[in-house]
């Protein structure tokens, strides 16, 4: 039976680190030229071509479908934490689109229209809400409904004007990512439960591991241990952006999106 991810990656990242020359096995290139891609729960990846048409290979870098029905606006951001409910979100429109795992178009949200205006994050719920945050410092849930269904304003719980990158939910809890003040952890009723201190552009949690990537290592951090672990990434020059799904390791460089694995452990 195969280990677990974190299981690996507790084998392959030493208390310092290892070089990924030694522990990552090359699978897959895809060429291409992007500044954003996203993976889901099973393994699936997701490329923005362009400013506006969603491309989605399987875990082995097959292509398996593709949405290009953005007539206005770019795509900002694509939260595939659910497979079966892909966000995109069009920060200039003020739109989520929600696909399924075929790609078909199924529901727009207008943020504008329940007031919520300029929203720069946004995120898919465990409950089939919606998270969203706008730069007034209001972290918003909007139910399917659709209407607001939670508010809460964050300049009220946080020391500094929180300005995030990146939000995502995992086991109950939302994480922001602010590229000046770290990671914040909040509960599903907005309030701040930890900040870690780590300056990245995006994270994974799986359990009790933040997973981000810090030029050049791909690092796990256990929340619980504090115990840091580094993987040196090959040719970490051109890497745009590191994500971890199951055994394997995409990552994005300027001109394609390499699939690597890691070996496995019986």
């Amino acid at each position: 039976m195969k280990a677990s991810l974190l299981f690996i990656l507790g084998l392959l990242l030493t208390t310092a680190y290892v070089s990924a020359i030694d522990s990552l096995i090359f699978v897959k290139q895809i060429p291409i030229q992007s500044t954003q891609f996203t993976t889901d729960p099973v393994g699936n990846i997701y490329i923005v071509k362009g400013n506006n048409t969603l491309l989605k290979y399987n875990a082995k870098g097959d292509s398996i479908g593709f949405f290009n029905e953005i007539k206005k606006g770019k795509i900002t951001q694509v939260d595939a934490s659910n497979p079966l409910r892909i966000l995109i979100f069009l920060a200039d429109y003020g739109n989520v689109l929600m696909l399924d795992n075929l790609l078909t178009l199924k529901n727009t949200l207008k943020l504008n229209s329940l007031g919520i205006i300029n929203a720069t994050c946004i995120a898919n719920s465990a409950d089939g809400s919606i998270w969203a945050y706008d730069p007034s410092g209001m972290l918003m849930k909007i139910n399917n409904k659709p209407e607001i269904s939670f508010t809460i304003s964050l300049r009220n719980i946080v020391d500094q004007a929180l300005d995030p990158i990146y939000m995502i939910e995992q086991d109950r809890s939302l994480y922001l990512v602010d590229s000046t003040q770290g990671i914040k952890k909040f509960d599903q009723f907005g309030f701040l439960k930890t900040s870690f201190p780590f300056l990245t552009k995006e994270i994974q949690y799986f359990n009790s591991y933040l997973v981000y990537y810090m030029p050049p290592y791909l690092i796990s951090y256990n929340t619980q241990s504090l115990q840091e672990l580094k993987l040196m990434l090959p040719q970490h020059e051109d890497i745009v952006k590191v994500r971890v799904e199951r055994n394997i390791v995409y990552i994005l460089r300027k001109e394609s999106l390499d699939i690597y694995s890691l070996p496995s452990v019986e």
